[in-house]
């Protein structure tokens, strides 16, 4: 039988004529142990004392914290007496870091770091350490040992060597490095043969031990050259635990591999209890960032839902939905429709002040219903008023102003204060009355800048940009209002040069800086 115009009309109707349980269903949500917590700590390094004990050290509070793992780093704890160890090693200098371990054996071990001209040496496996003095102030780029012989090499080029396991050491005269070339990473196959790598990408060969050095050319196909050439592997970075096992720090903390597969990812976490309670829903950013929660409790995953841990609580429930902002900022809806938010990616929660956040969170959550603009009211009722208040500070200058634009029913009237040196500095008034017309454009523009949705990411600029916003009108949803942003992400004169280098997303956009040069525009374009 040869198909027919009709055939395409049966198959819908044998379609439609499934039951509803035989159709495909989305996948249940997860359950999760909710004992598992993160530690709160800034893991720095992770160093590997015996097959069965895992250290990882990080700040907490500004203090030095080492956790310890016995389990190929699936869960950890706190070892308040190790860290107490440390930080009473460090008290001389508090603001000191340690970037550097290794372990000689279970009892002896040396740290190193950026913690003035000396290494820390225990013999007793961590409970204490004794303060071992190197030359001048130096910051450590690379431990390396084998067996008893240490090498390490500092910020200013210098290579020091310890044939005693630490206990005493000598600097090696023959250096290839200095301060415009520095030693960036080490790697010894035996105590006379191996190989440095200098932070102009130059690479150095020993065969007696560190004492002498020669230049070898990158493109030599020499066997050792790929492990010279990737100082993630040392030993500071990752830890091998035995045949198939590997726990390597990284962006989002510990990264845990078994035979080559992800295990999990994400900040050293407690173990947990064993008991597994169901999401209620999921909410993901990126491959490695996702909320869910349950009740009131909120838990993350950085490794796309193959390991999950409780990160805080929220201070009402039930959730009806998570939206992620800018950076760490997030937003969730209640079930009453009342919003919540977080500038730590979930930890702590406050009730929303702010009215822009039920427009964001329309924004962010892909829902297709058009957000409620909350400056609506000024350009709908009379008379109404938008005022932006702007300021940029920097690290020898400080200026900023305010523009304000009052609408009536026939025209609009324009004020700018303009000021250098701070709010009590040398400052410039101007009042101007515009059409209705003119005044409309101006609102529009601003309130354009104002609810654009942001995909700035943070530059750590040292200059900060702040706006707030303030908004009257006699009717509407919201009748009197106010905002503040602040942002010291990249200044806008080198957004054009990041894009290019890829350095930010090509469609950047910060609220802040879109409102200050929204204010300049306006500026520029009535001062004529």
């Amino acid at each position: 039988m040869h198909p027919g115009p009709w055939m395409p009309v049966v198959f819908a109707t044998l379609l439609m004529a499934v039951p509803a349980s035989a159709q495909v269903s989305p996948p249940p949500l997860p359950s999760v142990d909710l004992g598992v917590h993160e530690l709160r700590l800034q893991a720095r390094l992770v160093s590997k004392r015996t097959e069965e004990d895992l250290w990882v050290l990080g700040n907490a509070q500004s203090a030095v914290r080492v956790a310890r793992s016995t389990d190929a780093g699936r869960s950890w704890r706190v070892d308040a007496q190790a860290s107490e160890a440390l930080v009473k090693a460090l008290l001389a200098h508090s603001h000191d870091t340690l970037e550097h371990m290794i372990w000689l054996g279970p009892d002896t071990g040396i740290a190193a770091g950026d913690i003035g001209p000396r290494v820390l040496r225990t013999t007793d496996a961590g409970r204490s350490w004794k303060s071992i003095p190197l030359t001048d102030e130096l910051r450590v780029h690379d431990l390396q040992h084998l067996g008893e012989r240490i090498w390490l090499c500092d910020s200013s080029g210098r290579i020091f060597r310890s044939d005693d396991a630490g206990a005493s050491w000598q600097e090696l005269k023959g250096t290839p490095f200095n301060h415009e070339d520095r030693c960036k990473s080490m790697s010894f196959l035996s105590p006379e043969s191996g190989w440095a790598l200098g932070s102009n990408e130059s690479l150095w060969s020993t065969e007696d031990g560190g004492k002498t050095w020669r230049s070898r050319a990158m493109e030599e196909k020499e066997p050792l050259l790929s492990v010279a050439r990737t100082p993630v592997l040392g030993g500071e970075k990752v830890a091998v635990l035995g045949e198939d096992t590997v726990v390597a720090l990284g962006k989002r903390g510990l990264y845990t591999f078994i035979s080559g597969q992800l295990l999990r990812a994400g900040p050293p976490a407690s173990q947990g209890s064993g008991v597994l309670t169901p999401l209620e829903g999921i909410a993901r950013k990126a491959p490695d960032e996702w909320l869910g929660w349950t009740g009131d409790q909120i838990v993350a995953s950085h490794d796309e839902g193959r390991s999950w841990f409780q990160v805080g609580r929220v201070p009402q429930s039930p959730l009806r939905a998570i939206a992620f902002l800018k950076t760490q900022t997030v937003l969730a809806e209640l079930g009453t429709g009342a919003m919540l938010r977080s500038e730590n990616f979930g930890r702590t929660w406050k009730p929303s002040t702010s009215p822009l956040d039920a427009h964001d969170f329309a924004l962010a959550s892909g829902r297709t219903t058009t957000p409620d603009n909350p400056f609506e009211c000024v350009l709908g009722t009379s008379p109404a008023s938008m005022k932006i208040h702007y300021q940029e500070s920097g690290c020898f200058n400080v200026f900023g102003g305010l523009i304000s634009v009052q609408l009536s029913p026939g025209e609009a009237l324009l004020s700018v204060e303009r000021y250098q040196g701070g709010a009590e500095g040398k400052q410039v008034r101007e009042r101007r009355k515009l059409s209705r017309g003119d005044g409309e454009r101006i609102v529009r523009e601003l309130m354009a800048a104002a609810t654009r949705q942001e995909t700035m990411p943070d530059c750590d600029s040292t200059t900060v940009y702040s706006a707030s916003i303030e908004w009257s009108c006699p009717s509407g949803p919201i009748k009197k209002a106010s905002v503040s942003l602040n942002d010291s992400s990249c200044a806008p004169q080198d957004l054009p040069s990041l894009m290019t280098f890829g350095a930010v997303p090509p469609d950047a956009y910060s609220r802040t800086l879109g409102i200050h040069q929204a204010v300049y525009e306006v500026l520029e374009r009535t001062s004529r």
